[in-house]
């Protein structure tokens, strides 16, 4: 066996499997993974960055848009807390993610001499956030701990991971067993007699819908061939926009799908936590619902399904179609649905300049371009009223909603896919959360276009601090510097746009361009997007 050190034994585990890219900030405790960095920069790219929190975002666009395992780097203590932000909001969208993080020297772990960068119990403060949290106590266990790491990540429910190792570890040598690329197990096949009824139920349904959600990613082509043999409407939650492409006639948003919701006699439910629908919009007592998720623990949760199938949304779809190979729905299926769908649509076209912007951003981008979305008015607003054609098109943080998330993680997403075009949508109060990363953007010639809303204060929050509290609101207001004039600060190209029509081509000379950008668009006051998008949860039998 080899002798290497583990800091050695890590990049060369890393590369087994297929990683070329890690993002993060050098410090003491990593100097010997940073140098075994160095050693292999002609195959492993590193991207240095300007906040932890940064490197982790990055990485976690990166996983996003390409599908692949993000990696990234930081040292203990501080490093490893300023990360572990990014890394709750990826446990919160399903994503691998691997964070490699530093310790102090292994003989004084645990007693509390005051090192730098020590923490009192860190392997327990990450385990508060994910699963798998584990240290390497030499060279020689990197590879297996590492293949259990990559297995793990990409095993059912997509989740991070974190290795820990100490300075000492990282630099002593030892023999090492290289380990070949880890195979994700394959998912379970659907329970014959559970397909068998869910086809029979599907097959007489009289208004059927399909719901996805993120885990269905990686299935629209049985996803599309399934919904046109039933003529079912797809009802694409924010992460799944782009399952099927946003100008197919059964494709829909989560506005007018709520709608049909209401008036549904069969729902399928593929790889959704089922948390908006089931909550937020109401249990219909004569909704029969069928429910594919890889997750045996989410599958029940949170209201129960006639029929739940635990498998992948590939494997259940391509199933389904196999078990409804006879069966072709008739032009009787939900006649009205396009109507509900163009209503819904004139409601949100009414919404400007949010819809003008949402209309010039759609058209100014190739039909294959990504877009990441912060917590603003307008991604609220672009996230019913703006089509994808293709998934990992359009990207949330997750459950977390975790703001300043956008920017880090477009850019990662370029480095993951350096052929599609890339645009971050930020209010100003998120953005100033990772605005550091402009830096970043230029050093590495990223080149990334974000947009940034400005309005001067966190504003959904004053909004709804306005509505619950008879107009009163408090700590929200924001003084903002020149974000165009910041950005050319930093050598990047900038410009600032005053109205919907302005955008398109402004936007078109920036993706063209190549390199990093920003564009600033000053918003006084936006439209209340919540109170078009919030219809009342509807409970029991509905008229038909």
């Amino acid at each position: 066996m080899p002798m290497m050190t583990g800091g050695q034994a890590i990049v060369k585990s890393l590369r087994d499997h297929g990683v070329d890219t890690v993002f993060g900030i050098p410090g003491i405790q990593l100097d010997n993974l940073y140098d075994a960095f160095y050693e292999s920069r002609n195959t492993l790219r590193v991207i240095h960055t300007r906040h932890e929190q940064g490197a982790a975002f990055m990485a976690m666009g990166y996983a996003q848009a390409s599908g692949e395992v993000g990696v990234f780097a930081v040292v203990p203590g501080p490093g490893l807390l300023n990360s572990l932000t990014a890394v709750a909001t990826a446990a919160s969208a399903n994503l691998p993610l691997l964070g490699l993080t530093g310790q102090i020297p292994s003989d004084q772990i645990g007693q509390n001499f005051g090192m730098a960068h020590e923490l009192k119990d860190q392997l327990m403060v990450a385990r508060g956030v994910i699963d798998w949290v584990e240290r390497a106590n030499h060279a020689s266990a990197v590879p297996d701990l590492l293949a259990d790491a990559f297995r793990q990540m990409r095993a059912g429910r997509m989740s991070p991971a974190i290795l820990e190792m100490a300075p000492d570890t990282l630099g002593a040598a030892g023999q090492v067993e290289p380990q070949g690329p880890t195979a994700p197990p394959a998912p379970p096949e659907p329970e014959a007699a559970l397909l068998q009824a869910a086809a029979e139920r599907l097959k007489t349904a009289k208004r059927p819908v399909i719901l996805v959600g993120g885990g269905s990613v990686g299935a629209e082509v049985p996803l599309l061939a399934l919904a046109e043999r039933l003529g079912a409407p797809v009802i694409m939650s924010p992460n799944a926009l782009g399952a099927i492409p946003g100008d197919h006639p059964l494709a829909f948003s989560m506005l007018p799908g709520q709608e049909l919701w209401e008036t549904a006699d069969v729902a399928l439910a593929v790889g959704t936590r089922h948390t908006v629908i089931g909550l937020a919009w109401g249990r219909q007592d004569e909704v029969e619902l069928i429910r594919i998720d890889i997750d045996p623990t989410q599958i029940v949760k949170p209201v129960p399904a006639s029929i739940a199938m635990v498998t992948s949304a590939q494997r259940g779809l391509v199933a389904l179609n196999g078990a409804l190979a006879d069966h072709q729905a008739g032009p009787e299926v939900w006649p009205e649905a396009a109507g509900i769908r163009d209503d819904a649509n004139a409601r949100l076209g009414e919404l400007e300049p949010l819809a003008g912007y949402c209309q010039a951003l759609r058209a100014a981008l190739p039909r294959d371009g990504m877009v990441f979305a912060d917590v603003t008015r307008f991604t609220v607003f672009a996230r019913f009223a703006m089509p994808f054609y293709q998934p990992r098109s359009f990207f949330m943080p997750g459950y977390q909603a975790t703001l300043g998330w956008a920017y880090p993680a477009a850019l990662g997403a370029k480095i993951a896919c350096p052929d599609r075009k890339v645009v971050a949508l930020c209010g100003d109060g998120g953005f100033m959360f990772t605005v550091q990363e402009l830096a970043t953007a230029v050093h590495h010639k990223i080149p990334v276009t974000v947009i940034v809303f400005d309005n001067g204060a966190y504003g959904n929050v004053k909004t709804i601090q306005a509505n619950n509290y008879g107009g009163r609101h408090i700590a929200v207001e924001l003084s903002n510097p020149d974000f165009a004039a910041m950005a050319e600060s930093f050598g990047m190209m900038a410009d600032r746009v005053t109205e919907p029509g302005q955008l398109e081509a402004v936007l078109r000379r920036h993706l063209d361009a190549e390199q990093p950008s920003l564009i600033t668009i000053p918003m006084a006051e936006a439209p209340n997007v919540w109170a078009l998008i919030r219809r009342p949860a509807s409970q029991g039998k509905q008229n038909r």
